[in-house]
């Protein structure tokens, strides 16, 4: 994590969430300075994050392997992709995620934007830049990166948004009939 004025921490814990109320999700990092961080994901932003992780996750996706890849390629996908299974079954998302006593920037910021950055040692950091004037950014790992795509699955699914060319199904809603109208004077 950066800003223009905190040191780096270690991320020791991760939580993503649908806030009904502000129609965003909420990500939260806990840090190893037992502090944390909030930062707002709007439906756009999630949406770019999406599509910037899913293919360094190797996640299977129904559209992973199309028909005119060639066999040596898809084999080599389909490996890649039984790893990424295997690595998320063995992650911890069922311990509940602890709240730091400290959080940083005095609050939840607002991300603008989501950039991959590759470096040359094969390794890549997301930056979320924030409205706040502070640009978040996470080096990434493969099972950080994979717990994240998880997440975002998770949430997308509780908040009823589509991510990526993906209608994560939402539960049903039913619309009580408005029986008493009321007039709106403008």
């Amino acid at each position: 994590m950066s800003s223009p004025h905190l040191a780096e921490a270690a991320i020791q814990q991760i939580n993503l969430g649908y806030n009904a109320e502000q129609d965003r999700l909420l990500f939260r990092v806990g840090l190893s300075d037992n502090t944390e961080l909030l930062v707002w994901l709007t439906n756009r932003i999630t949406n770019m994050m999406w599509s910037l992780l899913t293919g360094e996750a190797h996640l299977p996706t129904a559209t992973s392997i199309q028909a005119e890849t060639p066999p040596e390629q898809a084999v080599e996908q389909f490996k890649q992709e039984m790893q990424a299974v295997d690595s998320l079954q063995k992650m911890d998302f069922k311990t509940e995620y602890q709240p730091r006593p400290e959080v940083r920037n005095d609050g939840a910021m607002l991300a603008t934007n989501v950039v991959l950055i590759s470096h040359e040692n094969k390794s890549s950091s997301l930056e979320m830049p924030c409205l706040e004037g502070v640009t978040v950014r996470m080096n990434l790992n493969p099972e950080l990166t994979l717990a994240i795509c998880n997440m975002l699955q998770l949430a997308c699914k509780e908040a009823g948004w589509a991510i990526g060319s993906i209608m994560v199904s939402q539960p049903s809603t039913q619309i009580a009939p408005q029986t008493d109208i009321k007039k709106v004077l403008h």
